[in-house]
């Protein structure tokens, strides 16, 4: 199988990420706003108070620690990592995996530099979307049976939700291969 280019990496590593799209769509912070489907979500805070509010941005951080999105940043890159190795397996074998996953966990520890301040700006995020009650409400459902239910899942199905983007990321390697293929005379 021909080595996979240094450039290519993080080509690969890239459509990895795509992948893995699916499995942040799938958090808990991605599904926060579908809890209540009775109550469309707002486009604008509700409310005129200042979305800066150290209410509202305590309660988003409340959110976030109830939703346990500090650790599934690190699943996230976990399962990313996987994927990038598989891509790269895919496209240029062994050894090109294992330096795309010497690559990734190196982007892995600068990355996980920026989580508190990723966590900080989310808050934000949250509370120009929700006011205090409403971050309240949505925190007090993922401490409910059904919340709680889908926290403690979340693992499971961020794993399951790897192999779908894995699936779907190497089939897209494979059409790049087939692509350059035929390009090359």
């Amino acid at each position: 199988m021909p080595r996979l280019h240094r450039s290519s990496h993080w080509h690969v590593l890239t459509l990895s990420l795509v992948g893995s799209l699916a499995i942040a769509l799938a958090t808990p912070a991605g599904m926060a706003v579908a809890q209540d489907s009775a109550t469309p979500p707002a486009t604008n805070p509700v409310t005129p108070e200042d979305p800066k509010d150290p209410e509202r941005i305590a309660a988003a951080l409340e959110l976030i620690e109830v939703t346990g999105a500090k650790k599934q940043i690190e699943l996230m890159l976990d399962v990313m990592k996987q994927g990038a190795g598989a891509g790269a397996r895919e496209a240029g074998g062994g050894p090109a995996a294992n330096e795309v996953e010497k690559e990734f966990a190196a982007f892995a520890t600068k990355f996980q530099g920026y989580r508190d301040q990723m966590v900080e700006e989310f808050a934000v995020l949250y509370a120009e979307r929700f006011t205090a009650e409403e971050l309240k409400e949505i925190s007090t459902f993922y401490r409910s049976g059904a919340g709680a239910k889908f926290i403690s899942a979340m693992p499971e199905l961020m794993q399951q939700g790897a192999q779908i983007g894995q699936k779907y990321g190497l089939m897209a390697v494979r059409e790049l291969k087939a692509l350059r293929t035929r390009k090359t005379p």
